[in-house]
């Protein structure tokens, strides 16, 4: 089948997941066709290492005989049967088994429910929490505290529960019972602070929340033990203990969102080993089956477990599930998944050979455009910054990565850019140090590109004088049309209010309209803006004297976008955000 015919059929009907529809109207699809261990072949017949392992997924590597033939032989035996209302089959109560037997057993977690996917786990685990709380009388304990950049699905809970701003766009109203606290992003701390001097401001900050709110209202914390999506961000090795002395004081559940760091990637069987902290509740999904079928796990510890099953009314049943929890025929390849991650050693393989691809990354550092490398077993990320010094960001947000991915991808790699501007790399945990090499390599002369080409024209940019303004209205009032020329305006066509609050704040109205911008003060907020910005009013003034960039405003919650989000872009193009 010709290459175009499968590109003009995916445009035709295939909605892609975080993926803009413009640019799949340009671009198109980059489309895979075949899978061997850590490779992969495109449709034009191009092989390209897999350093993304699908979506995290793929731990084993692609194309494992013994999971295909674990998956055939339950079709052939028991293709579906439920869990729901009491009923069972061998193989839910055999990766149950198998699942609780891998974790300290001191732990108690030893009670698992199954679901399709790392979404649906957290959906669960959020539900749970809310009952476990109820039914020790605490019915007031219902808000789930989770971090900024932090990634915990897609559902209206889950994405509410997402620390990444951009995914939450347009999709309110959002879940009640969630709220946020700064991640432990040392390179950008949105505290404004420096490891180890800060003292674990991050961690902190959720003592304070506590304070604030009374821990008679806080249910959970949940938090990844490694950041994954929001940008590969270990965190500093006293950040976990501490948040788990607080969850104890308090008496708040601590999930561990185990997604994308369980079954090795991080070189030990779970993320939350590295620091040797409990969780209450541990999510599961993607390396459970190595992404072969769809699965996901919520594990619940005894003390969760027994509330529910000890103070349910006795004819109440347990009122939460899927169709598909416990898919006998997910559950079978999982437990060939697992016995491959045993038998092959890939939780060591994964420590050995990523402490060496962490290594060989850190020479990337060399490059003009690369702020930091960071990581943690096979999992690690390249941030990019147009300079070093004040680690600001590029004019045009993403455009980078997006580059380095593409340049890679051309040369026979697939990475993933992603979180704010990095490249990420998470390949099977199968790999070796000859292939971590090759990655290194493409990365260099991706990033190579990417400097000749897009660095190069930001640094051409003129530079904008620094603003001294001491207020909002200064800002508004005198220097801001002062700061734009009719030729940054030719082409836009923009209408957007900022709504900024405490000292010093308002309500402006900007208009540029035919090479021309008008400014004014609004009594109230107006519902014909396309877009509206909500920020504090000294964070406003931190963002147009160049102190705080305004992405990094954007992705801590500092400042918000409602309406039209490329309007916000082209602020940011013209130096206002």
């Amino acid at each position: 089948m010709a290459r175009d015919e499968l590109a003009v059929r995916d445009a035709a009907h295939l909605i892609h997941p975080i993926t803009s529809p413009r640019v799949m109207e340009t671009a198109g699809p980059r489309i895979v066709v075949e899978g061997d261990g850590w490779w992969v072949v495109d449709d034009r017949g191009r092989r390209l290492i897999d350093g993304f392992a699908g979506l995290w997924c793929v731990a084993v590597g692609h194309g494992r005989p013994e999971i295909r033939r674990a998956v055939q032989q339950q079709m052939e035996t028991l293709e579906y049967f439920t869990t729901f209302h009491g009923q069972s089959h061998p193989k839910a109560i055999e990766l149950a088994e198998r699942l609780a037997a891998m974790f300290p057993p001191e732990y108690g977690l030893n009670h698992v429910m199954f679901c399709s996917g790392g979404s649906e786990a957290n959906e669960t685990n959020f539900k749970l929490v809310r009952l476990y709380w109820a039914l020790r009388g605490e019915r007031q304990r219902t808000t789930v505290v989770a971090r900024t950049h932090g990634y915990h699905g897609l559902t209206i809970a889950t994405m509410t529960a997402t620390g990444i701003m951009p995914m939450h766009w347009n999709f309110g109203p959002e879940a009640p019972g969630f709220a946020h606290v700064p991640a432990p992003y040392c390179y950008r701390c949105e505290l404004g602070k420096t490891y180890p001097q800060c003292g674990l401001a991050c961690a902190d900050s959720l003592e304070q929340l506590v304070e604030e709110r009374g821990a008679h209202t806080i249910a959970a914390f949940i938090a990844e033990p490694v950041i994954g999506a929001g940008g590969i961000i270990p965190p500093p090795p006293d950040y976990f203990p501490r948040i788990r002395q607080i969850c104890d004081r308090h008496g708040i559940l601590l999930i561990a969102d185990e997604v994308v760091c369980g079954f090795g990637r991080t070189g030990t069987m779970f993320g939350f080993e590295q620091w040797g902290v409990r969780p209450d509740i541990v999510t599961l999904a993607k390396g459970l089956t190595s992404g072969y079928l769809p699965l996901g796990a919520s594990v619940l510890s005894d003390d969760v477990w027994s509330t529910m099953s000890e103070k349910l009314p006795e004819r109440m049943p347990l009122s939460h599930g899927f169709t598909y929890s416990g898919h006998p025929v997910c559950c079978a390849a999982a437990l060939a998944n697992l016995e491959i991650i045993d038998r092959e050693g890939l939780v060591d393989n994964a420590r050995t050979v990523g402490a060496h691809l962490l290594d060989r990354m850190k020479e990337l550092e060399r490059y003009d455009s690369v702020g930091q490398v960071r990581g943690l077993g096979l999992m690690a990320g390249v941030e990019f910054v147009t300079d070093k010094e004040s680690r600001r960001g590029f004019s045009d947000p993403h455009t980078a990565c997006e580059r380095v991915e593409h340049e890679a991808w051309e040369r026979g790699l697939y990475c993933r850019a992603m979180g704010v501007e990095v490249v990420g790399l998470a390949p099977p945990l199968s790999i070796d140090t000859a292939t971590a090499d090759e990655m290194v390599r493409i990365l260099a002369e991706s990033i190579e590109a990417m400097e000749a080409d897009i660095l190069a024209k930001e640094r051409s940019r003129p530079a904008r004088a620094k603003l001294e303004v001491t207020s909002a209205r200064d800002f508004f009032e005198g220097a801001l049309t002062g700061r734009l020329d009719s030729e940054d305006l030719t082409g836009i066509e923009l209408a957007v209010q900022f709504v900024l609050s405490g000292p010093g704040g308002g309500i402006w109205r900007l208009v540029i309209h035919d090479g021309s911008a008008q400014v004014e003060a609004r009594a109230e907020e107006e519902d014909s803006a396309s877009a509206t910005v909500r920020t504090g009013a000294e964070d406003f003034l931190a963002v147009v004297r160049g102190e705080l960039s305004g992405v990094d405003a954007f992705v801590s919650q500092r400042l918000t976008v409602e309406g039209d989000l490329d309007a916000a872009a082209q602020l940011a193009t013209l130096g206002i955000l």
